[in-house]
């Protein structure tokens, strides 16, 4: 049983969802070995720094996961975490000051841990707050120095390093997630574990059969948080028993790890679908997606043992999630790239049908739940009556109502769009 395993059965009886609980203690992996550790790939290094944003309705218990992995990195010295509301400007000036240790030393904190449970009340409303954090993800690319001239103060960071772990609801959403945010690169480069159903019922009235235990979770991040190094590599030109799989690329031969060899093989497949079906992606998430899953890979080998190597478990695993990924970003944006109000009622009605065991709605019940995403019942109609149309969701009159159902053949095709399958 890995750490990241143990922790979400940790957790198992509480109403969140566990996919919450498991992408929070990532996002605690990666705050706690920061860039210590990379992934050489030929031309960059790859640094496990990711951003996490759980997305869910209100009451959906978004907070006490987030609420456990701040928990967790704050037990490890030498952490800074970014709580609560904040602005770009004062993130940056965290992080670009220095603190005194033990025997006088200067430590700068260009390493932080942004965590807060309410996306839009940490990063207050600043038009350039989604671009700067889009290019300090980047690790990889700011080597030394980086520097941030804003209206009031400028910041010199040294190798600055960001893990953000943060949440959101739909309506909270709308205004920080502009056409800029999903466009520029910052949804691109964020992983959304989107959810629509509560873990199970737990009035939690009654103790836990396994309660949680953070400081037996803490004293392993601490451990993660001493390596240092890079993680072994993935192929190599020469045959050994590490890179014992060998395939012909072009006209030589490479050798790859079991690890190194799944996902090559699964990104070559990836790429050849993407460019023959011509794959439209607003976001660039699938410009940027080989990266990745191997982020995620890193973090959960890294959960399997304190060890500079990518496990074959930990390779299938990182693909399983990442391909969630895509129906995440799928859920979360379609519809509002173009900031249209019809296509985000038609992506809402789509997914309220998909939620539903038999894929079908009253009319009555269906207006009631999205009364606040259409101006008029015209309008309403005009979307269901195109929806029909295109063969999506059909319409039969039931009495005096209506009943809308969406056939098998198009739900199990949406679902699988929505799950972020491309085929």
């Amino acid at each position: 049983m890995s750490w990241l395993t143990d922790l979400v059965r940790q957790h198992e009886d509480l109403e969140a969802p566990l996919s919450f609980w498991m992408w929070s203690g990532l996002a605690a992996i990666s705050a706690v070995v920061k860039d210590n550790v990379w992934l050489n790939r030929q031309i960059y290094n790859l640094y496990p720094n990711i951003y996490v944003m759980l997305h869910a309705k209100s009451g959906l218990k978004k907070g006490p996961p987030i609420s456990m992995a701040r928990q967790l990195v704050s037990a490890i010295d030498g952490m800074t975490v970014i709580s609560g509301r904040s602005s770009v400007q004062g993130i940056l000036k965290e992080m670009g000051t220095g603190q005194t240790a033990p025997g006088g030393k200067i430590i700068n904190k260009n390493k932080a841990f942004i965590c807060s449970s309410e996306l839009t009340s940490s990063i207050v409303d600043d038009p350039v707050a989604t671009k700067i954090l889009t290019d300090l993800y980047d690790r990889n690319y700011n080597v030394g120095n980086w520097r941030s001239l804003l209206k009031m103060e400028s910041f010199d960071l040294k190798d600055p390093t960001i893990t953000m772990l943060t949440a959101t609801n739909e309506a909270m959403s709308e205004g920080f997630l502009t056409k800029s945010a999903m466009q520029g690169g910052y949804f691109a480069r964020t992983f959304i574990v989107y959810e629509s159903k509560r873990n199970k019922i737990n009035s939690l009235t009654a103790p836990l059969l396994n309660p949680p235990n953070y400081k037996t979770s803490s004293d392993y991040l601490r451990e993660l948080s001493k390596l240092r190094g890079e993680f072994q590599q993935l192929a190599s030109l020469e045959n050994s028993v590490a890179f014992c799989n060998p395939k012909t690329k072009g006209n030589r031969t490479i050798y790859f790890s079991n690890a190194g060899l799944l996902y090559d093989d699964w990104y070559d497949s990836f790429i050849d679908n993407i460019d023959k079906q011509e794959i439209e992606d607003d976001t660039g998430t699938l410009n940027r997606f080989g990266d990745s899953v191997l982020k995620v890979a890193l973090l959960i080998s890294l959960s399997e043992a304190p060890k500079l190597e990518i496990s074959e478990s930990a390779m299938t695993e990182a693909l399983r999630l990442c391909e969630k990924l895509l129906g995440n970003i799928r859920k979360t944006t379609l519809g509002k790239q173009g900031i249209s109000n019809q296509a985000v009622l038609k992506t809402m009605i789509i997914n309220e049908l998909l939620d539903r065991p038999t894929h079908q709605v009253t009319r009555q019940i269906l207006m009631r739940k999205m009364w606040m995403h259409y101006g008029d019942i015209s309008e309403f109609d005009d979307v269901m009556n195109s929806f029909d149309h295109a063969g999506m969701i059909k319409m039969q009159a039931i009495g005096d109502n209506i009943l809308y159902t969406m056939p098998p053949t198009e739900a199990e095709q949406m679902k699988r769009f929505m799950e972020g399958k491309n085929k």
